[in-house]
């Protein structure tokens, strides 16, 4: 690569300027503005005190489709549910780890798994999925406490560079925490992070969300803020492990962080994604143009494939063999 190109590349990141594959797309499909309208139209969302008197959420069930092609196991860490589902053929080498999102207070949901489901279809990856532990029931400790024997046990039977660690939204922090967990406690670091939509920063403290946040169709900064002090408890809620952004990126694995332009939290991924740049982190943020927020839980939409296969290729997985 050419000294002015890089220098061109380095500049266009710091700038906040998306670099994606040629077959990005410019403007959001008939498929996609059609979903947005939906979920304005059927927003509901519960009173934040329904959330202390409530019983604590079951996850969606494994659909029928992943154990079709999927050998799904069940077991419990440390009280908690983790599944593992491994293709029945056509497995690749690589293994992810797969935090759903949810705000820290909602349990998976029947999304999660279809956004398991491509992750399987596109690389031929086996993965493993903890149900980690909910707030306001428990706080963030609670978490990486299961999170981290999940990932002390997955290394022993594969190798770290084969182990990429996903999530979305708070799924996505907590996916990018673990990485950052890894490091600072000297163990193996895995081959990748891959981000949907990530929650960065706990306070979302960032003014610039504001002006977003009218075409955001799913996500309200002030709830998302009481939800965030209730998961860090105590605890400083700029710390590395609450709000990745303001983490020490230096050290860490390639990251690709997919976001949508017309969700609230795109403003903390742009500022991420020009804080790694400054420092070397090897940081790729991929923007699609009117998503809304983890529009990859939606597989029907053609920008939700483009996403999956763009994460095919980053890995070197043929997408020829691929469903």
């Amino acid at each position: 690569m050419s000294r002015v190109r890089r220098r061109w590349l380095l500049a266009a990141g710091l700038l906040g300027v998306t670099l994606v594959g040629r077959a990005a797309r410019t403007r959001p499909s008939v498929q996609m503005r059609l979903a947005k309208v939906f979920l304005r139209l059927t927003r509901r969302e519960s009173e934040l005190d329904a959330y202390r008197a409530r019983p604590y959420p079951r996850a969606a069930p494994v659909k029928p489709s992943l154990r079709e092609f999927c050998d799904v196991r069940e077991r419990q860490v440390q009280g908690r549910p983790v599944y593992d589902l491994t293709p029945k053929h056509g497995a690749s080498d690589w293994h992810f780890i797969y935090t759903h999102g949810g705000g820290y207070t909602g349990a998976l949901v029947s999304a999660h798994w279809d956004v398991v489901e491509s992750l399987v279809r596109l690389t031929g990856a086996s993965v493993t999925v903890p149900l980690y532990p909910l707030t306001p029931e428990h706080t963030y400790e609670a978490a990486y406490s299961l999170l981290e024997a999940v990932y002390r046990d997955l290394l022993s039977r594969t190798p770290a560079e084969k182990i990429v660690l996903c999530g979305d939204s708070a799924g996505g922090a907590l996916a990018l925490g673990q990485a950052i967990h890894a490091r600072d406690t000297a163990l193996p670091s895995p081959g990748r992070v891959v981000l949907f939509a990530p929650w960065l920063d706990l306070a979302l403290s960032d003014p610039e969300i504001e002006k977003v946040e009218p075409r955001d169709v799913m996500l309200r900064a002030d709830r998302l803020r009481v939800k965030g002090r209730w998961w860090a408890g105590n605890a400083d809620r700029t710390g590395p492990l609450l709000s990745p952004m303001y983490a020490d990126l230096r050290g860490l694995p390639p990251i690709d962080v997919f976001h949508g332009t017309d969700d609230l939290l795109i403003v903390d991924a742009r500022t991420f994604h020009r804080q790694a740049l400054r420092v070397g982190a090897d940081v790729r943020l991929y923007e699609t143009p009117g998503g809304f927020h983890v529009f990859m839980g939606a597989p029907w939409i053609p920008e939700a494939r483009d996403v999956y296969r763009q994460i095919a290729r980053n890995l070197e997985v043929p997408l020829e063999a691929r469903t």
